[in-house]
This record gives structure tokens, sequence and C-alpha cells, in this order.
């Protein structure tokens, strides 16, 4: 497990500054912050909505936090038990502590951080790093999950190189280099101006992960029986979302595969479709 994910105290105090300015000034749904310790990490989460109704847990991208998903809650806020999860080793607000990917240590903590919170099963959200957390999650516990979205996601593709030579060469040319490195990401998306501040500042206090995701087996994803949605953008700049789109589709027989046009790596305008497919599962 690595603890080094911040570049110093005071850059990881900046960073959770904004987080928290950022959950102080959100006044659209109420919710309540929970920490639950888990045998990697003691986990931040934002809880919103009454118990009792079916639990969805949604899981962020690399570099990000549960603030990625205040913009959608309405979405799903009247039928579920909504639980934004900080991932362990990203700036949120969860324990500095990095899951290694090619142990058992990510299963753990979800696996771990269900049972603590005493919750049988749920719907899983994920994007990209929250998508590869969820889906390696249900290949080794299927029963735990009654579905599982996928907002982009890694694990199925390797990174582009592409945007590998993209980042290394942002880091040198300044705002043009950060300019690019956007495109790379957001292609036409139009990102809030929060989320940008954000990523500067995570540009500049925070180590992201640099060690490629473990990629998924045919003969893993083909044991996989839960109902499996998908979203990826024929432009997006890090991983090939159409070679994902299609392993998914040949070798998971209860996928429903999506694939948008001029469409980068950031997609946010598909919580819609989420929720029909989340309502339409048997439970």
């Amino acid at each position: 497990m690595n603890r080094n994910i911040y570049k110093s105290e005071q850059g990881k105090k900046v960073i959770e500054e904004y987080y928290n300015g950022i959950l102080r000034n959100y006044t659209a749904y109420s919710f309540e912050q929970v920490f639950v310790d888990t045998d990697i990490a003691r986990t931040h989460i934002l809880k919103f909505g009454t118990i009792g109704k079916p639990p969805l847990f949604m899981f962020h991208g690399s570099t990000s936090n549960s603030a990625t998903w205040l913009g959608c809650i309405s979405y799903f806020i009247n039928d579920f038990t909504i639980y934004c999860v900080d991932i362990p080793g990203e700036p949120g607000l969860s324990e500095a502590v990095r899951c290694e990917f090619t142990t058992d240590e990510p299963v753990r903590w979800i696996t771990s951080l269900l049972d603590n919170m005493k919750i049988d099963k749920a719907f899983f959200l994920g994007m990209s790093l929250g998508s590869w957390y969820s889906m390696n999650f249900a290949l080794k516990k299927t029963e735990r999950l009654y579905a599982l979205s996928m907002i982009t996601a890694g694990g199925f593709a390797p990174m582009k190189k592409s945007f590998i030579f993209k980042a290394i060469l942002s880091s040198m040319l300044g705002s043009f280099g950060k300019n690019m490195l956007n495109k790379a990401i957001y292609h036409k998306t139009a990102v809030p101006e929060q989320v940008m501040i954000f990523q500067t500042l995570a540009a500049t206090h925070f180590n992201p992960i640099m060690e490629p995701l473990p990629i998924f087996t045919d003969e893993q994803i083909k044991n996989l029986s839960l109902p499996v949605q998908f979203f990826g953008g024929d432009h997006d700049g890090l991983i090939d979302s159409v070679k994902t789109a299609k392993r998914i589709k040949d070798n998971c027989t209860n996928a429903h595969v999506h694939i948008l046009k001029d469409t980068g790596h950031v997609i946010l305008d598909q919580f819609a479709n989420i929720y029909r497919f989340f309502m339409g599962i048997s439970m």
C-alpha cells in the first residue's frame, strides 16, 4: 500500500480545503459525511437519501473525488440510497492509502466497506478508475451486486501511449501543456470551472497513479452473469473505448454497450439512461 500520494503535507491541506469548500457550498440535496473503517483504509462517503431504498455506490475516476457525482444526484435520489465513495489513495478525504492493483487489496477494501456498513448487495456506478474497481469487485464477488454501470472503464484496454506522451509533455509546457492535456481528456465536454480549478490543484500537489491497471481476461468477463452497462466515447484520449466496448459486448452476454459519437473520456450526460437501466433490474 502506497501512502506517498501527495507531494507535501501543505499540498494535501490545500486540496482537502478546496474539496471541503465544494461540499460546504453544495445545497441541492442534504447529505451526511460518513467515515467507515475498512481492512485497507478509512473511507470517506457522501450519503444521500434515506435508508430502506436500494443502495447505490458511486466510484469516481482517477485524480478526483466524490464531488464528481454532485451534479447527478437528482437522477437517483428518489429511488436509491446513494453512497458516493472517495477511493483511498485519491485526492479526497479517505485515508491516503493506495491499493496495490495486482493483489487482493481492491476487493478486500470494497468487501469490508460493504460488510462494515451492513450492506449485503448493491448497485454500482463507476467512472474510469472507479469502473475498474467496480468491475474487479464484480468479477470476484458477483453475488454482492444487482447491476453495474460504467462510464468509461479501465481494465479492458491499455492506456493509450499517445496520452502517456502528452501527460509527460504537458508537465514541461506550462499552460499550453495543460490545455493540450485537457483537450485529450475532455474533448468537447463542457466542464464546470470548479472542476478545472481542482484539476490544476491536483496537478500541482498530487501524485497520480502511474502504474497500468491490470487487464481483465476474456474468460473473466465471460463468467460475469450480472447486468452490465457501458458508456464510452469514440474520441477517448486515454483509453480505447471502442475496443473496450467490443470486448464487453463479445464476452458478456448480459451487457448494454454504448459508444457515443464525438465524445471523449469524460461523459456527463448519460445519467438518465443509467437510472433507467438500474430501474429495469429485478431485485
